[in-house]
């Protein structure tokens, strides 16, 4: 990575002694103080995806998302780093599994932090159009779909409503922070905009579809895959308990689809991931059984 042209030079920090709470996909966390984390990104994510992350956490506080407060870009050990405010946090994935009590805390707090998110509007073009990734995501599927499923993927995509509601785009544990015992976002890189099924499609990957295929997704995210499960499961009734059946049943079918498109797309995408060939068989089965006639 090169730093940003035209900057001043970046303060450099050290992490001895510094305790890592948590590590996603693309970085690490640790905290340095009291009230101080650093999210230190991996040498693969560029400076611009950084300076990018950084200005929408700043633009998600401003629009009073629970999220850290960000500061300066640091540079520690040859990798690069964003300073948060963050009092007394630790990791989302302990918490939980430390007791059911926790869990379920976690799950309430979850789905109402995501209201909060969903309760905020986004002018038209100020974010990208999930509707117009999910596009994307059902034309990669082309090579492993018959093209009658893949219209019928489509039709589905045209049935989900147009929206300007915040989505955060990638709602799991490993983006979740707790500080003084509440939840907070530290990970705004995927903030985008369109219907909630996009959140619940992402939701739906991360603690069921993943996890059963391949126990270590769930490991990935700090726990296990009944924990795992009873995320999705407690998640969906907390956020669908007022919808008829039909629309619970249709929502639900709906965030399965798309999710497990979105996750053909990404396994296309990337090569040498682990299970690859595993993971796009279960989804192009699971589209397919989505479709079958009883599910009609």
């Amino acid at each position: 990575m090169t730093e940003s042209r035209n900057e001043k030079p970046l303060r450099e920090i050290s992490l001895e002694g510094a305790q890592k709470i948590g590590q996603g996909a693309h970085a690490e966390v640790f905290r340095i103080a009291e009230d101080t984390v650093v999210k230190v990104y991996f040498p693969t994510v560029s400076m611009e995806a950084i300076e990018r992350e950084k200005a929408l956490s700043k633009w998600a506080f401003v629009k009073c998302i629970p999220t850290a407060i960000s500061y300066d870009i640091v540079r520690t050990g040859g990798r690069y780093g964003v300073v948060y405010e963050l009092l007394n946090a630790r990791s989302a994935s302990d918490y939980v599994m430390e007791s059911a009590e926790n869990l379920e805390d976690f799950v309430e707090k979850s789905v109402a932090m995501m209201r909060q998110i969903h309760g905020i509007r986004v002018q038209p073009g100020e974010l990208p159009d999930m509707r117009e990734k999910a596009k994307g995501w059902i034309g990669r599927c082309g090579q492993y779909l018959p093209d009658e499923i893949c219209g019928r993927l489509l039709h589905m995509l045209e049935t989900v409503p147009e929206s300007h509601t915040l989505l955060h785009g990638d709602y799991h544990l490993k983006n979740i922070m707790i500080s003084e015992g509440e939840l907070m976002l530290i990970d705004m890189d995927t903030l985008s905009a369109g219907d909630p099924v996009f959140e619940l499609s992402t939701i739906f990957n991360s603690y069921r579809q993943f996890p059963s295929i391949a126990p270590e997704a769930a490991a990935f995210l700090g726990i296990d895959v009944p924990t795992a499960f009873r995320i999705w499961d407690r998640t969906l009734e907390l956020s669908l308990k007022d919808a008829d059946e039909k629309t619970r049943s249709d929502t639900v079918q709906k965030a399965m689809l798309l999710g497990c498109a979105r996750i053909i797309d990404y396994m296309d995408r990337t090569p040498g991931l682990p299970n690859r060939e595993l993971v796009i068989s279960r989804c192009v089965r699971d589209i397919l059984s989505g479709f079958s006639p009883e599910k009609r």
